[in-house]
């Protein structure tokens, strides 16, 4: 009893992280990579998307910081605020308890930008916020 059915698995460093990512997006430009990773790139959610340049910012072992640098990123009509951003518009990309520092940003990160990102379109349309999850709180525009 009190035992986790998942061992504890080590933290994947950020020179890690930076190497993953450039196996699987290397366009992503990696900016820095040894106490902390900072890398750009872009993702195109679907075909009809807009491109997005995103930074990712990600020191072990706390929640990757990720913000859209271009293109600014709108209000929906007759909205104050975007949906599902922390403070400075940093994306909140899932619930607590979702990301460990054990996980591959390449897998599970960038992938979840990608979502948020169609689903940020989706509320630009309608207003209407589809992603699930809950607010973080602190999205300020």
């Amino acid at each position: 009893m009190g035992q986790s059915r998942y061992p504890k698995q080590k933290a994947i460093t950020a020179a890690e992280q930076a190497y993953f990512l450039r196996l699987a997006f290397p366009r992503f430009r990696i900016l820095s990579a040894r106490n902390h990773l900072r890398c750009v790139g872009t993702l195109q959610p679907t075909a009809a998307s807009d491109i997005y340049t995103i930074e990712i910012f990600y020191m072990v072992p706390r929640r990757p910081r990720v913000r859209v640098l271009d293109p600014e990123l709108q209000l929906a009509a007759g909205k104050t605020k975007l949906p599902h951003v922390f403070e400075e518009n940093d994306l909140c990309l899932y619930i607590s308890g979702d990301w460990r520092p054990d996980l591959r940003i390449s897998e599970f990160i960038v992938p979840w930008i990608s979502f948020w990102l169609y689903f940020y379109e989706f509320w630009l349309l309608t207003g209407e916020w589809l992603g699930g999850g809950h607010e973080a709180g602190g999205g300020v525009r």
